[in-house]
C-alpha cells in the first residue's frame, strides 16, 4: 500500500478507480473526468478539472 500520494507525495487516500491520491489531485482528477466524460476532450478536461477544485475549496472543502 503507497503511502503518498502518486501525484505530489501528499497524504493519501484511495480514489474510486484505486489510485493513491491526496484530496486536492483526486478533486482535480474527479473534475477532468467530468469534463471528458462530458464531451470536452482533453481541453475541456483540464479546465473542469480546475473549475471544480475552485468550487470544492469555495464550499468549504479542501481540495
Amino acid at each position: 500500500m503507497a503511502t503518498r500520494c502518486e501525484q505530489c507525495g501528499g497524504k493519501i487516500y484511495t480514489s474510486v478507480t484505486g489510485r493513491y491520491l491526496c484530496s486536492r489531485c483526486g478533486t482535480r482528477l474527479q473534475g477532468r473526468t467530468a469534463g471528458v466524460v462530458a464531451g470536452g476532450g482533453i481541453a475541456g478536461g483540464r479546465s473542469t478539472g480546475g473549475w471544480y477544485a475552485r468550487v470544492r475549496k469555495a464550499m468549504g472543502r479542501r481540495s
